[in-house]
């Protein structure tokens, strides 16, 4: 196999299909090349062991990862090439107990407003304008759900300096200062808040809060009078506050930096095209009881399927 042309042809027919992931995982003791968007996943090949190995290989050589190093989880970004075009790629590769690596790749695409469809197009324009308060602004969800695309689209709209962290890089801005972790040189989430900070910013957008650490610092640069956007990986509505107290317990200060959460999934419409759907509060409000309505609302004008309701209620159920 020409591991050269076969990741070309993979990354072509990926973006061609505009996929959300492509996955390369274990099956039995073979390898499965998959694509997924949305609520579709494909297999598009099977591999055998050795060949899999080669396309890991490869790609974590383009991401900038350790290309020997198989057991650790590894993340990596690329702008690869395909003719006269860039498709930005996030890379992620872990091995399991069998020494075998598996790899998942998220096709990152340019923010256009064909891209950026939503159920509701106003509630864009509503959040935009609140989040033009200084504070936290909290955007979650789980992982795919189109948060960092949400916050970079606002952000654009956005004069004056804006700083970003991530890990890594997803979306390049050009307008944009973006900082990238780097744990061989300290440079850490809370690191580089902390330096960007002395550059003054009109927004501070941080990629993920992980740790207790990370959302110290970004409620510390909230309460010194910065606009500060973060993302928080989150199952389900009533989860977002539940992770924060985990990462911060009982901090009175959250009380005073918090502006407000952002909740997004992206849902399939009856064309099985992906759409955000959004759920949003400002100033002490319940985002959740809003999930629940916006999500039953869309069922009813019939533009997502009884199966997609039925498996994304369960997420808006409240936690005592």
């Amino acid at each position: 196999m020409d591991i050269q042309a076969f990741s070309d042809e993979l990354i072509h027919y990926g973006r061609q299909e505009r996929m959300q992931d492509l996955a390369i995982l274990p099956s039995g003791t073979q390898m499965e090349v998959i694509f997924s968007k949305s609520y579709l996943r494909k297999t598009y090949q099977v591999l055998t062991n050795e060949e899999a190995q080669q396309l890991i290989t490869r790609f974590k050589f383009l991401g900038g990862m350790e290309v020997g190093e198989r057991r650790k989880a590894q993340l990596g970004a690329v702008s690869y090439p395909l003719g006269d075009q860039l498709q930005r790629l996030r890379i992620s590769t872990v091995g399991d107990y069998q020494g075998r690596e598996s790899l998942v790749m998220r096709f990152l695409y340019p923010l256009t407003q064909e891209h950026l469809r939503y159920f509701f197009a106003e509630d864009v324009q509503q959040i935009q304008q609140a989040t033009k308060q200084r504070g936290l602004h909290l955007f979650s969800g789980p992982t795919g759900s189109g948060k960092s695309t949400l916050m970079y689209q606002l952000a654009r709209a956005t004069k004056g300096q804006i700083i970003t962290i991530e890990d890594p890089v997803e979306i390049e801005e050009p307008r944009f200062l973006q900082l990238q972790t780097n744990l061989k040189i300290e440079q850490d989430y809370d690191e580089l808040i902390r330096l960007s900070l002395r550059h003054r910013p009109d927004l501070l957008l941080i990629g993920e809060i992980r740790n207790k650490e990370t959302a110290q610092a970004a409620v510390r640069a909230a309460l010194t009078g910065h606009r500060v956007f973060a993302t928080i990986h989150a199952r389900g509505v009533a989860e977002t506050k539940t992770r924060l107290l985990e990462l911060l317990g009982t901090d009175d200060r959250l009380a005073h930096a918090l502006q407000g959460i952002i909740y997004q999934r992206l849902l399939p419409n009856e064309a099985n095209e992906p759409h955000g759907l959004l759920a949003y509060h400002f100033y002490e409000g319940q985002v959740e009881k809003q999930w629940q309505h916006v999500l039953k609302q869309v069922k009813e004008s019939g533009w997502i399927s009884d199966e997609v309701y039925e498996k994304e209620a369960p997420a808006t159920t409240p936690c005592n």
